[in-house]
């Protein structure tokens, strides 16, 4: 069997394997993850206790052209919550997904669930700014992505506090 014998959904990307396009996801999540730990340590937010982790559970289907992962979701889980009330609870969660080979769609694609942009689509990466390192272009955009992404939750968890002291009834419940 030749390689133009082989089904182009199923060869990878960008010269790699799905293994190996796999491993890309994962180095953009890590990315994804000490950035938001290193801007979450800034002094402004000290009001909020934030956590951030991975989260293997997938919860959704994977975007037109994209696929699941093998080894499972390749997410990351932000929880944020008022460190003065305790109803006031918000999380927020972004995965990385790898594209199908030969699907007319860029490499890796980071969605966050629930967001308000067309599709919740927040970046777009090329298999070359993560492999084998994530390029400095590329880390000042997930830069700017994260510092997005926080203060909408931010912001987002200011309206819920305020919801809270109108209401000392409601339950805080989980936006996003």
């Amino acid at each position: 069997m030749s390689p133009d014998d082989v089904d182009p959904l199923l060869a990878g990307r960008a010269g790699l394997g799905y293994a190996e396009l796999d491993d890309c996801a994962r180095r953009l999540r890590d990315l994804l993850v000490t950035t938001a730990e290193r801007q979450i340590g800034r002094p402004l937010l000290h009001e909020f206790a934030i956590d951030v982790d991975t989260d293997p559970v997938l919860r959704l289907s994977p975007p037109d052209g994209y696929r699941r992962p093998a080894a499972g979701a390749v997410s990351v889980r932000v929880v944020v919550q008022s460190r003065t009330s305790s109803a006031a609870r918000l999380g927020l969660r972004v995965t990385v997904w790898p594209a199908l080979g030969g699907a007319d769609v860029v490499d890796l694609l980071v969605v966050r669930e629930g967001a308000a942009a067309p599709d919740g689509h927040l970046l777009e990466v090329r298999v070359d700014e993560v492999h084998p390192a994530p390029t400095e272009s590329l880390q000042r955009r997930v830069s700017d992505v994260v510092a997005r992404q926080v203060a909408l939750v931010v912001s987002d968890l200011n309206i819920a506090m305020q919801r809270n002291l109108a209401n000392p009834d409601w339950d805080g419940g989980e936006l996003g």
